[in-house]
């Protein structure tokens, strides 16, 4: 889960989270489709979709997870704010 910048939905209120989930790939794949819902801070989700990641982002994909998010957030128009340290 990844926070988001808010974004307004007229009838759930301002989704603030991110939400990815990789769905299942073979082995020899090259690429992975997602799914992504954004959802307000009481978890009503006001958005979903699904995002295929191009056989580069696969490739670049590596060790860390959280590259995925950035992907689905760039490729819907969302904006993920950095953690608070």
């Amino acid at each position: 889960m990844s926070t988001i910048e808010p974004v307004n939905f007229p009838f759930y209120g301002e989704a603030v989270t991110l939400n990815v989930t990789v769905l299942s790939f073979l082995t020899s794949a090259t690429t992975a489709t997602t799914y992504w819902t954004l959802n307000t801070i009481d978890e009503i989700q006001c958005a979903e979709g699904n995002y295929s990641m191009t056989p580069e982002q696969f490739a670049a994909w590596g060790q860390d997870n959280t590259v995925v998010d950035e992907y689905v957030a760039d490729a819907i128009g969302v904006v993920i704010v950095p953690p608070i340290v």
